[in-house]
Formats: structure tokens, C-alpha cells, sequence
């Protein structure tokens, strides 16, 4: 892993970006690439969060698709859910807010 102080300044400002999240809110990938910076960056949030969520403990579960749906394939997809529910989002078991996205 690299230290945080190697990381390029896009990484970074991503990374701030998704730990920003607060607790029981979510945000989209677009919406985390705007916030960082980078409008038209969501595929690079989604690298990020697939490289990086162990190592910088990202609230990686806060993220999802713009349409308000989780986006990952099993079993990431359950895990994602279940985590959404705990902060407590209404949630359907395909992954799918029920609620608007602030």
C-alpha cells in the first residue's frame, strides 16, 4: 500500500470525499467525483473504493449508483444492504433505495 502522502492529489481528494459521508447518508459515485474535483470521474471513485476501502477504512457501503441502487455483484451486494439497513436506510433486498438520496 502506498502512504497517503504518494498518493496523487486526485486519489486523495477522493479519498476525503468518501470519508466525508456522514453516518446513515449516502452518496453516488458521480456525486463523490464531483465533490472531489473530478466531474465525469465516477469510474475513478469506483477504482478507489475497489482498491482502497480495506486499507483507508472507507464507509464504502455509503456509495452507490446514481439511480439509487447498489451496484456490486454478490456477495458484496447483500453485505452492502445489510450495512445500508443498519445506518438505517429502506433498503429493497435487490438493492434498491427506497428513499431519496440527499
Amino acid at each position: 500500500m502506498k502512504a497517503y502522502s504518494d498518493l496523487k492529489p486526485e486519489t486523495r481528494a477522493i479519498l476525503a470525499a468518501i470519508q466525508a459521508v456522514p453516518y446513515g447518508e449516502v452518496r453516488s459515485y458521480k456525486d463523490i467525483a464531483w465533490a472531489s474535483g473530478l466531474p465525469g470521474g465516477a469510474r475513478q471513485v469506483s477504482r478507489v473504493l475497489h482498491g482502497m476501502s480495506s486499507a483507508y477504512e472507507l464507509p464504502w457501503w455509503r456509495i452507490i449508483g446514481a439511480d439509487g441502487s447498489v451496484h456490486l455483484p454478490e456477495p458484496g451486494r447483500s453485505e452492502q444492504v445489510r450495512l445500508l439497513r443498519e445506518e438505517g436506510h429502506d433498503i429493497s433486498d435487490t438493492g434498491k433505495l427506497r428513499h431519496k438520496m440527499l
